[in-house]
């Protein structure tokens, strides 16, 4: 898909925070904002955005597997029981993308995809001879498990604390 905040319609604009406006935009399902200083014109600063959406909208299967190894780090029982499963939708969904005035790097907002079935279960064999069902629901991480990884250049990322 093909970024240009430059001539693409924007969804909203507001004040973010003292001394902050902020640009929406929507592509696809995916928003995209950008702050500027408020009381000044947002073009330069959607500008200097346009120059590296593109390279960041297409890393975010990058983005995404870096997000997953965090994830992983923090939630082994729940990847676990997700890489037992031959289909399902991803457990995580970057929402959005965001240009932050106080950050030279773009961030991705990433969160528990709303489309995966939480009530599935998976069947686990304990021990030996000891199959049993476990939920996903034990596992979910709720509604505010959020993670921010941070882009750094092309395939580079960290997480946000």
């Amino acid at each position: 898909m093909q970024i240009d905040l430059l001539n693409e319609g924007m969804l909203g604009h507001w004040q973010a925070r003292a001394g902050v406006e902020q640009c929406e935009f929507q592509f696809g399902t995916r928003l995209i904002y950008v702050q500027h200083p408020q009381g000044q014109p947002e073009t330069p600063w959607l500008t200097a955005a346009q120059q590296v959406v593109q390279a960041t909208w297409d890393d975010m299967p990058t983005a995404m597997a870096f997000a997953v190894e965090q994830s992983k780090a923090t939630m082994p029982e729940l990847w676990k029981l997700y890489e037992r499963l031959s289909w399902a939708p991803p457990l995580l969904l970057i929402y959005s993308i965001h240009f932050d005035l106080d950050s030279p790097y773009p961030s991705y907002c990433i969160s528990e995809n709303p489309d995966f079935d939480w009530d599935l279960q998976v069947q686990v064999e304990d021990q030996p001879g000891q199959d049993h069902f476990r939920s996903f629901a034990q596992y979910q991480p709720g509604d505010h498990y959020w993670l921010t990884v941070r882009r750094l250049g092309a395939g580079r990322f960290e997480l946000d604390r």
